[in-house]
């Protein structure tokens, strides 16, 4: 079994040290990393969400400064931010998803709505961005020198949306959305992407197929 050294640290590090390892090069392009191919990678038995996409092009109701400035904090470095997860409850900050008739709308408990996205643009960014999907995942340990190395061992490929399931997910509040933005010291907004993520154990049910690889 190959041993490979992280080549990043924290969070990213596991899918970036793969990426390495198969000599792929890191983008921001918007479609499938590998032509018709997304690659993901999680380390076994963590619980950190994988994203499935992220979506929040005119989709905002209100601006996203005056969002951050209503329903955001000041952080730890004094700036005002709104870094948080929205799912089908209210979250601390009062935010929360529901889907009415054919549009998934992001709430506030007093009534106002911040965001929406038209269900029929979810599933198209949906099946453009992740047509086919393979997950890897890898064993983690801490090397005698406190560096990280990975042993890529299980694999699967995913194929062919399940819409029903994303929605209903949704619903659950399985699938949730991570909002990151704050206000830069100029005014403007440092938005990081809106992100639909969901833990790995429920991926494959957004999917109609499922295959191993690495049996």
């Amino acid at each position: 079994m190959d041993i490979w050294k992280q080549q990043r640290k924290g969070n990213t590090g596991v899918g970036h040290t793969l990426e390495q390892a198969i000599g792929f090069r890191e983008n921001n392009i918007a479609g499938p990393d590998l032509e018709e191919i997304e690659l993901k990678s999680q380390r076994k038995g963590v619980s950190n969400k994988i994203t499935i996409f992220t979506f929040n092009r005119g989709v905002w109701k209100i601006k996203q400064s005056e969002l951050i400035k209503k329903y955001g904090y000041v952080d730890t470095t004094g700036r005002k931010a709104l870094y948080c997860v929205v799912s089908n409850e209210p979250n601390p900050q009062g935010l929360y998803l529901s889907i009415i008739g054919d549009k998934l709308g992001l709430f506030h408990k007093d009534g106002n709505l911040i965001a929406e996205w038209k269900l029929d643009d979810l599933r198209g960014t949906f099946a453009f961005k992740l047509p086919n999907l393979i997950v890897v995942i890898a064993d983690s340990r801490i090397n005698s020198r406190g560096r990280e190395e990975f042993a890529y061992n299980e694999a699967y490929h995913l194929q062919g949306m399940n819409i029903n399931t994303f929605l209903r997910y949704i619903q659950k509040g399985i699938i949730v959305v991570d909002i990151r933005m704050h206000l830069k010291k100029a005014g403007g907004v440092r938005n990081h992407g809106t992100a639909f993520r969901i833990d790995e154990k429920y991926l494959a049910d957004c999917f109609k197929k499922k295959t191993d690889i690495l049996d």
